[in-house]
């Protein structure tokens, strides 16, 4: 019961009560403000059919950002710099950057087969493999504020095995930047501080294992109910399973960033999805 004390209340804290923000309507209307004030910028008004949506116009070309993301995100962590958040969200809508993939800014990111499927019935073509159960590793470029996924055609003649070292590699680079969080031996949450998205591709790098593995020696489960975090749970622990089950629960509920509400293994070195 203590065990499951220490666990409980670490699950808790990754929930993140704190608010910054009396609801979403009102974080919309501060992205609206800055919205408004960026040039090329034709109109940003409310989404009167959705509280966390924005009716714009930007460069002659309608769009319908949606902020439940960024707001989550700021209330889950609750010492990021929200000006600065929004400013990264509205640069990602209004900013025109090439796209341009080479190997300096390939990556690999874990994504839902159902992602990719959707995607794809959206005409794009992408560079992706599938891993294990529902969940792929999508390769795209890494942008200053946002991610984007490549085509096979954006590296001509080079092999997926090439490629997947390439991006590896880049991931690899933040490493020294991993953030965790959690006392207890069961279970410890980890990010990638200032690239959060990359903090699923950490179950592709070996470097990372290996670096957690004086914490969790033996199996381990893990979780990414969010884009953004990966939770480890050591598989030796009668209590993990349930644990793991708690962590995606509380995250489905927060209801942003979510990626997949499956448990995975990570057995004799190998990636397995529980069935």
């Amino acid at each position: 019961m203590a065990l499951f004390s220490s666990i409980a209340g670490f699950l808790g804290q990754a929930k993140a009560q704190k608010r910054r923000f009396s609801d979403i309507a009102e974080f919309r209307g501060l992205v609206i403000a800055a919205l408004k004030r960026q040039p090329g910028v034709d109109s940003a008004i409310v989404d009167p059919s959705d509280p966390a949506k924005i009716s714009a116009k930007i460069g002659g070309v309608e769009v319908t950002p949606d902020v439940t993301n960024v707001f989550g995100y700021l209330n889950s962590y609750p010492d990021e710099d929200a000006d600065a958040a929004i400013d990264r969200l509205v640069r990602s809508l209004t900013e025109t950057r090439p796209t341009k993939a080479s190997e300096e800014n390939l990556i690999a990111v874990i994504r839902t087969q159902q992602y990719v499927e959707h995607l794809k019935s959206m005409g794009l073509d992408l560079l992706y493999e599938p891993l294990v159960g529902e969940i792929s590793v999508v390769y795209m470029v890494d942008l200053p504020d946002s991610v984007s996924p490549v085509a096979p055609k954006d590296f001509p003649g080079r092999a997926l095995s090439d490629l997947r070292v390439v991006a590896l590699d880049n991931v690899k680079k933040w490493l020294p930047r991993i953030v965790s969080d959690g006392e207890a031996a069961l279970a410890c949450l980890y990010y990638v501080d200032g690239n959060t998205m990359l903090s699923t591709s950490l179950i592709l790098v070996d470097d990372f294992w290996l670096s957690i593995k004086p914490q969790f020696p033996g199996d381990v489960l893990f979780a990414l109910p969010r884009r953004d975090q990966l939770f480890v749970f050591d598989a030796g622990n009668p209590q993990a399973q349930s644990a793991a089950r708690q962590m995606i629960d509380v995250t489905f509920k927060d209801g942003f960033n979510l990626l997949s509400d499956k448990i995975f293994e990570r057995r004799n070195g190998k990636l397995l999805a529980q069935m």
